[in-house]
């Protein structure tokens, strides 16, 4: 029996296989007491569930024309997909006097749920004796509803049919999303030779809505070492691209700083160029990288020449930007050290 991998990396149109929580199974038929918060912005209930893998916003709850977005799977405790349409990066206020600027998936689901990534990165501490959600780092804390819910609100990462859910179960890490860089564990940088004289343009003008989203976006960022306020002589407009689920990406128009960068001309494979090794293969396995730029650091010498001028700042990138000229080498060439030597493994850029 032969069998073949197949890893596709580049951009996505919204998260990955994601879900709210690995472990349901081990809570079916019980009823388990919650903690609830009110975001004071919105008005939205939240459940404040450790257990969760991550944030949730009911779809009903957002303004926006929504996309179904099949890449992102959230499953009931009967095993029924539930819908969900991508991702959305929300401010909340909790009455802790500090915002909370956190992306959600939006589903449909009946209540919003701040998940064990939200509780992490903000350091909340559930006090479910006091009926009370602490912040860990100002030591303020407000006070929730507590309330009962049955594993029939229970949400979980996989599909219940799956074939190996013992592998992972032992493996959990592999179904939760990673919305931040991880820490580097290689040393793969970015670089970006240039020839020529800095260049430089003026900032775009945006409507009163784009300009909302792209702070909340470069807020998020810059919060989580993504970017960085820049002092650079280099700077390249902002530019917001229309995702499939509704909502926008921001990047930098670096056509003109591509045009001076020199080419790093590492091979990208094509589709043909496996095609006869897959022949007579009868098991297929495929993994689709999420947010595979963002783990490539750019070198420090570099990073003033990924800047993005916005009506708001200048800013630059700590990590590997869309949009620049050999992004895709520089990929490309670190997933391949990483699968050296495994010959039914192929990388292919989308």
């Amino acid at each position: 029996m032969h069998t073949a991998m197949l890893v596709e990396f580049g951009k996505r149109p919204a998260a990955g296989e994601v879900a709210a929580n690995s472990s349901a199974n081990d809570r079916e038929n019980c009823c388990t007491s919650r903690l609830f918060v009110i975001d004071r912005k919105s008005g939205l209930h939240f459940l404040v569930d450790s257990g969760a893998d991550v944030s949730i916003v009911p779809a009903s709850k957002m303004k926006s024309t929504l996309t179904h977005n099949c890449d992102s799977k959230l499953y009931a405790a009967n095993n029924t997909e539930i819908p969900t349409y991508g991702v959305r990066t929300l401010s909340v206020d909790l009455g802790l006097r500090r915002n909370f600027l956190w992306p959600f998936i939006v589903a449909r689901t009946n209540k919003g749920i701040l998940g064990a990534d939200f509780l992490k990165k903000f350091n909340l501490i559930i006090d479910l004796k006091q009926r009370r959600l602490i912040d860990g780092e100002t030591k303020l804390s407000i006070k929730g509803e507590i309330s009962s819910i049955s594993s029939e609100n229970i949400l979980s990462t996989l599909c219940k049919s799956v074939k190996f859910p013992e592998l992972f179960q032992k493996f959990p890490d592999l179904t939760k999303p990673s919305w931040t860089p991880s820490h580097v564990k290689h040393g793969v940088k970015h670089y970006i030779p240039t020839s020529g004289r800095a260049v430089y343009s003026k900032p775009r003008p945006l409507d009163s809505i784009k300009l909302k989203i792209a702070k909340e976006e470069f807020a998020f960022m810059l919060e989580n070492d993504i970017i960085r306020p820049s002092g650079s002589e280099w700077s390249s407009p902002l530019h917001l691209v229309l995702k499939k689920d509704g909502t926008y990406r921001p990047c930098g128009d670096y056509r003109r700083l591509n045009d001076i960068t020199i080419p790093d001309r590492y091979p990208i494979p094509r589709v043909e160029d496996f095609q006869h090794v897959l022949r007579g293969c009868t098991i297929y396995s495929k993994i689709d990288l999420f947010k595979a730029y963002f783990q490539i650091p750019v070198a420090e010498e570099d990073r003033k020449k990924t800047a993005i001028t916005t009506p708001f700042g200048l800013y630059e990138y700590n990590v590997m930007a869309f949009g620049l000229r050999n992004a895709p080498s520089s990929f490309q060439r670190f997933i391949n050290e990483v699968f050296r030597g495994l010959n039914f493994v192929f990388s292919l850029h989308r």
